[in-house]
């Protein structure tokens, strides 16, 4: 029999084991992750959050499932961000999965949040079909959007592109402000918040951070994102590569005869990856981001780095900047559900990413 029970230190081992039997995804197509050795440092990143294990009564460990409280900033109101269920294949089919979710909604209600939410890979349909059942709604579908930085692009000569220092910290933090204003989920920083933020994150910091200065507005700051070096915490493959990279890889094997050509890692080989976030511009100035994006490709580049990725909501003025990049789009699906009976979700669009949920 099951019994469900929090997460011990001596737990790692067997959770990391279990995760590299657990993909997202389905037969055509499939995510793995490698958390490397350290289970717990992408819920480090949170304030509050806990991790409960299904266990049988001889020890043996058959999954867990992990959450965030996080705090509304328009209605001052607690929800939990659901990060992850993972159930070993042996013992799947056998309700698992559903008592784990059952237990975190149910200790969720006991924090006092009003509503939960997670994201759902694209091709995940285990997950899609067990959060249906359990009344989640999806609400919103985001765009990953994946970079490959494979060889140097130019900037733009009418805008500087810095490290930003404390001094810019303000302006930054207005910029960000205006850009999100508006967006589900997001909660206006100050400028010691925000400093606070980016030093909290391994892999990020105020050392990777950018500024794009205007020439022609006396160096008025105009667009700014930062680099996260999230394989820190975690490397990720495809265990099922999508077919399509399959026919590239052929096709760009090939071409590499004659040039640079982007690099498609082979499925099962893991590979690192940067996330760009933080991102906010003046409308009027695509260009400035722009050129933020080639300096970003060309600090991938010089890394020896072959991806830096954007997830965003499909309203995001970004989209429409990064598609002279050609990006390769993966979908995320987010699920919501109210856990009071008959209560109502709020919007989730537009929506704002939070970077720190962007770990698988």
């Amino acid at each position: 029999m099951v019994h469900i029970r929090p997460f011990e230190e001596g737990d790692t081992a067997r959770l990391l084991a279990i995760e590299k039997v657990c993909p997202h995804g389905n037969e055509h197509c499939a995510v793995g992750v490698d958390k490397k050795s350290n289970f717990t440092a992408r819920y480090a990143l949170y304030d509050n959050w806990n991790v409960l294990i299904a266990e049988e009564d001889d020890g043996e460990v058959g999954g867990w499932i992990g959450w965030t409280v996080k705090q509304s900033p328009a209605q001052q109101e607690p929800y939990v961000y659901l990060a992850e269920v993972m159930v070993h294949p042996a013992f799947r089919r056998k309700g698992v999965a559903t008592t784990l979710v059952h237990e975190a909604e149910q200790q969720a209600q006991e924090t006092g949040s009003k509503y939960l939410y997670c994201y759902i890979y694209g091709p995940n349909d285990a997950s899609t079909a067990l959060f249906e059942k359990r009344g989640y709604a999806s609400m919103r579908t985001l765009k990953s959007c994946a970079l490959t930085a494979y060889k140097k692009v130019g900037i733009a000569a009418n805008y500087t592109i810095e490290h930003a220092t404390i001094r810019d910290i303000p302006a930054v933090v207005r910029l960000i402000n205006e850009y999100n204003a508006g967006r589900a989920h997001f909660a206006p920083y100050t400028p010691e918040g925000f400093a606070s933020y980016l030093n909290g994150i391994p892999g990020y910091g105020l050392e990777q951070f950018w500024v794009a200065h205007d020439k022609d507005a006396e160096g008025t700051i105009v667009a700014c994102a930062g680099l996260w070096d999230c394989s820190v915490l975690a490397e990720m493959c495809y265990t099922k590569e999508p077919r399509m990279w399959h026919v590239m890889r052929t096709l760009l094997g090939f071409l590499s005869l004659f040039g640079r050509v982007p690099r498609i890692p082979a499925e099962g080989e893991y590979f690192k990856v940067y996330f760009m976030t933080d991102h906010a511009f003046k409308p009027d100035h695509g260009d400035a981001m722009s050129a933020l994006i080639g300096s970003f490709n060309n600090i991938v580049f010089d890394a020896n780095r072959d991806f830096f990725v954007a997830n965003l909501d499909p309203d995001d003025p970004l989209v429409a900047v990064l598609k002279k990049f050609k990006p390769q789009i993966d979908t995320w699906h987010i699920y919501a559900k109210a856990l009071e009976s008959g209560g109502k979700l709020p919007a989730f669009s537009p929506f704002y990413v939070d970077v720190r949920d962007c770990i698988l």
